[in-house]
């Protein structure tokens, strides 16, 4: 293991996205204009990747390591393995090819989303052991695994629901600094779950604050609100997803609470969020030099 500084998204300067995102049929284009204005009125550059498949940017695009370090996965992940949606799986390597990155590969198959850098470690949920076809406690692939990425790794239970077949810890979890971690709501419908994932990451030494909405207001959104802690942060300034719901304020209180040095732009994206994923799912954010 290498174990040099991991690149934390505070540092980053650039976000990608994915064409497919405006596309008439396929995308969301009236999102995607609100949101390249807003990213343009804050100040963040954005860039249109080509050659992808979806707008589901995160998930293969490469791990930004180090300012100049990247890897990339094998993604091939089982919810898309069927006739109906392969087509959509993208190469990473088409993507990148021609943009100067310093990118080394491991054939290991990852999500981009099940990825979290916090602090020296990157979190994961067990679905990768599952997804590489070995038992959740297998400690030879979990060494395997960090020899891969360079870096140490904290693994998080996860459990298939009809709500999440993706296991993306990006879903779970946003580190704040220090030994700060903001996660989101899911113990308001799972809490068994959510304590375990708490007490790995306190038995790591880290702070964890919830975001909890049950009776907090009248009438919450679970189908909605899981999808807050998927927010964009990109330096000092955070994209966070809104919904027209009263938990929208409580919420931002969370983040804001959270990253008191960020500034923070609500973007309202029901439809998206519906379809399984925010905000941090269909960007990928990276530090680039400044040419």
């Amino acid at each position: 293991m290498k174990n040099d500084r991991l690149l934390h998204d505070e540092e980053t300067n650039v976000v990608y996205l994915s064409p497919w995102l405006k596309d008439k049929k396929e995308g969301h284009p009236d999102f995607y204009q609100r949101l390249t204005t807003l990213l343009k009125d804050i100040k963040i550059k954005s860039i249109e990747l080509k050659s992808t498949n979806d707008y589901w940017a995160r998930d293969y695009m490469p791990i930004q390591l180090g300012k100049d370090e990247f890897l990339k996965y094998h993604y091939y992940p089982d919810y898309l393995v069927n006739i109906n949606y392969i087509k959509t799986i993208t190469n990473a390597s088409n993507v990148i090819r021609g943009m100067g990155l310093n990118c080394r590969s491991t054939e290991l198959i990852i999500d981009g989303g099940n990825m979290v850098s916090c602090g020296p470690y990157i979190v994961m949920t067990d679905k990768v052991f599952t997804e590489n076809r070995r038992e959740k406690v297998d400690e030879e692939f979990k060494t395997l695994l960090e020899l891969e990425l360079g870096h140490p790794v904290i693994i998080i239970p996860w459990t298939s629901h009809a709500d999440d077949v993706y296991g993306h810890a990006d879903g779970f979890i946003k580190w704040c600094g220090d030994n700060r971690i903001l996660m989101g709501n899911h113990g308001d419908i799972y809490p068994k779950e959510a304590a375990d994932i708490k007490q790995i990451l306190e038995h790591y030494r880290f702070n964890v604050t919830e975001m909890r909405f049950r009776n907090k207001v009248a009438k919450p959104r679970f189908d909605l609100n899981w999808a807050y802690i998927n927010f964009l942060q990109v330096g000092k300034k955070i994209v966070m997803p809104i919904f027209n719901i009263d938990e929208d304020k409580i919420a931002e209180k969370y983040i804001k609470d959270a990253f008191p040095d960020c500034s923070i732009y609500p973007i309202e994206m029901k439809d998206i969020v519906k379809e399984g994923g925010a905000l941090h799912c269909i960007s990928w954010n990276v530090y680039l030099p400044k040419s």
